[in-house]
């Protein structure tokens, strides 16, 4: 298992040379929205992460998981800080409900 807040196999990817990158989730409640309005939410994240990325803010937009039944969305990003990963969600204008770190524990297909 990794460390507190660390993925498994990419502690440290984000940023080379600096402080180790933590996996972070982000959660949203998306009522009513639609494959149309997934992809422009996705496509916003993944510019937004890009944009503060190259600019060397060390935070990388891994990917989503709509559970539509709830109506919630679960993003994860690999980062240096909550603050980069709230800065993102904020330059995207993607209202969330909440960060936190989080742990990836690694099933049996993986190293």
């Amino acid at each position: 298992m990794s460390e507190p807040g660390q993925p498994a196999a990419a502690a440290g990817a984000v940023g080379a040379g600096r402080a180790p990158a933590s996996l972070f989730i982000v959660e949203r409640r998306l009522p009513k929205i639609d494959d149309y309005q997934l992809a422009v939410l996705q496509a916003a994240l993944t510019a937004a992460a890009a944009r503060l990325g190259a600019r060397g803010d060390g935070v990388c937009y891994l990917r989503s998981i709509f559970l539509a039944r709830q109506e919630r969305l679960l993003s994860l990003f690999l980062a240096e800080s909550l603050e980069a990963v709230r800065a993102v969600n904020e330059a995207a204008l993607v209202p969330f409900t909440s960060i936190e770190p989080a742990i990836e524990l690694p099933g049996l297909a993986q190293p």
